[in-house]
């Protein structure tokens, strides 16, 4: 399993290598899970203060830029992106068995939209669901998740605007340093999310103090928590 805390230190940019894998079918999303994953492998490094150089191989990724990954720095064949980065990657993340050498290796289960899921109805809802499952285990989204997921990000959206508006408080140093040691452990974002529902829901928590821990670990999430933020007032929100 992937440990992160082995690449974090380190002089100079860390780089990171996705190798996207040709979608068998049209409901394969192994291709953007593999990308999502190493999106947000970045941002945690990222978040450390490092820089992350990045790098893909294999075919373009249709609505990858929708769930909100960020471009490659980098495109071509292994060869190619080693020159254009400045050095190999340390880190090799693949959808199917990797055979290169350098650098560690990390598999991204197999991830797929089931009968009537679309993945284009909206990309960050997907992302959500790709982000709720261990990156090592295998997914299959479905229209009911699709569906679920939009109807969260929607509560948590509208909650975060209305939290915004309530006296500024410090996060929730706790929850954060646990969510931030998973994360640079073994990438679990599935836990960050289980962290941010139980935090949601608990009255005791100054609403400032949720703002301030959402909005914080929503930049490793990259879900768009705070874009409704200023808009039409969130009513029920100020939990």
């Amino acid at each position: 399993m992937l440990r992160i805390v082995d690449h974090l230190v380190g002089r100079g940019p860390l780089r990171i290598c996705a190798h996207v894998p040709e979608a068998d079918g049209p409901g394969d999303l192994t291709g953007l899970r593999v990308l999502l994953t190493g999106d947000v492998l970045a941002r945690v490094v990222e978040l450390r203060g490092r820089a992350v150089l990045t790098g893909r191989t294999g075919p373009r990724v249709p609505g990858a830029a929708a769930t909100g990954v960020h471009p490659a720095d980098a495109e071509g064949t292994p060869e190619e992106l080693a020159d254009a980065l400045g050095g190999p990657p340390a880190l090799q993340l693949s959808g199917r068995a990797y055979e290169g050498g350098g650098g560690a290796f990390v598999q991204i289960a197999e991830a797929r939209a089931s009968g009537s899921a679309d993945p284009e109805g909206d990309a960050l809802a997907v992302r959500l669901l790709l982000l709720d499952r261990p990156y090592h285990e295998p997914v299959t989204v479905t229209a009911e998740d699709v569906e679920g997921a939009e109807r969260l990000l929607a509560q948590w959206r509208s909650a975060v605007a209305g939290w915004a508006e309530e006296p500024s408080k410090p996060l929730v140093a706790e929850l954060e340093r646990t969510a931030r040691a998973g994360l640079e452990d073994s990438l679990d974002t599935a836990a960050v999310l289980r962290l941010l529902r139980g935090l949601a829901a608990d009255a005791d928590v100054p609403a400032g103090a949720k703002f301030e821990t959402f909005a914080r670990l929503d930049r490793v999430l990259g879900l768009e928590l705070t874009r409704e933020i200023g808009k039409a007032p969130a009513a029920g929100a100020r939990a």
